[in-house]
């Protein structure tokens, strides 16, 4: 499977003075992490998206979450 980093969309913000990173995948919008930083954001994304496995009913479903799931571990190992 062949992964692809800029799938993965970060943006970064500031509440209440605290510096805030949100992280996405491009397919699943809805699906949403945030941390201090982009890769902190990303391991939680990862962690979203391996519980929305226990919700998809086709394999098709199935085999989108897990490709945005290697395409957000692939982002968190880059140098």
């Amino acid at each position: 499977m062949t992964t692809d980093v800029t799938r993965v969309i970060v943006s970064t913000g500031t509440t209440d003075n605290a510096h805030q990173t949100q992280v996405h995948h491009r397919d699943f919008a809805e699906i949403r992490a945030e941390g201090e930083t982009p890769v902190a954001a990303a391991g939680q994304l990862v962690n979203h998206l391996t519980r929305a496995l226990d919700s998809a009913l086709t394999a098709w479903r199935r085999d989108a979450i897990q490709a945005a799931i290697a395409d957000t571990q692939a982002f968190i190992q880059q140098p």
